[in-house]
């Protein structure tokens, strides 16, 4: 399954060094070229690298949320 070229993905900037989203700008085969949304700087990027990323980020930021409703059901118990 390709990522869309115009589509947004987490990924760590090499130039700005933050998570931030970065625009899918164009692929081929398995190397894409990504923008980042924050300083605007290009990368390439292996298929599989954006992939593993983005699902770190998704599982971490599910994590963030389940603690968040954890401690909001923690406080309706007192």
């Amino acid at each position: 399954m390709d990522f869309e070229v115009g589509s947004t993905r987490i990924y760590s900037c090499p130039m700005c060094s933050v998570d931030t989203p970065h625009n899918v700008k164009a692929h081929k085969g398995e190397i894409y070229g990504i923008a980042c949304t924050n300083c605007r700087s290009g990368a390439l990027v292996k298929e599989l690298d954006l992939r593993i990323y983005q699902l770190k980020w998704e599982e971490e930021l599910r994590e963030i949320l389940d603690s968040l409703v954890e401690q909001s059901i923690g406080c309706d118990d007192e």
